[in-house]
């Protein structure tokens, strides 16, 4: 079960990553850049960091950390076109993974695509859907501050 953002920017956020990850898998790259221009209009470092925190828990679904190498096994028939496919300074992106990554800055809006690109890979190695990655990434991102039972619908405190 998911939990749907709550807020316009968490949606905003939450659909452009999901069309662009469909996008990307249909060979659609004008769907693809559409949903990179809306990534890019959301506030950063907090869609940075959200994107990399979704890239960081499918490289977890994949394996341990450490355990994600270059080339990424795309599935067969996975409809990767060779525009998306991406190089393997991708796995750089994954920061709790490689700290001398340089922060990006709004004025490198390659690094949207890139980011995009590299949790369009992920999860198709990974054969799951980026929602609920997503889902968790939103919260790791500063939804956790409000109460633990707002996070869990079906859950109240001292009950």
């Amino acid at each position: 079960m998911s939990y749907p953002p709550n807020t316009p920017t968490e949606r905003a956020l939450w659909n452009a990553v999901v069309d662009g990850v469909r996008a990307a898998g249909a060979s659609d790259r004008a769907g693809f850049e559409v949903a990179v221009s809306r990534l890019r209009r959301l506030p950063r470092p907090w869609t940075d960091q959200v994107l990399d925190h979704t890239a960081e828990l499918l490289a977890e679904e994949i394996g341990p950390p450490g355990s994600v190498h270059w080339p990424l096994p795309v599935p067969p028939g996975a409809g990767l076109a060779s525009w998306a496919r991406a190089d393997p300074s991708l796995l750089a992106l994954l920061s709790r993974r490689d700290h001398r990554r340089p922060a990006a800055t709004p004025s490198d809006p390659e690094e949207t695509t890139r980011r995009l690109l590299l949790i369009t890979h992920l999860a198709l190695v990974a054969q799951v859907g980026v929602g609920a990655f997503l889902d968790v990434a939103l919260v790791g991102a500063g939804r956790s501050s409000r109460p633990p039972s707002g996070l869990v619908p079906h859950c109240r405190l001292g009950r």
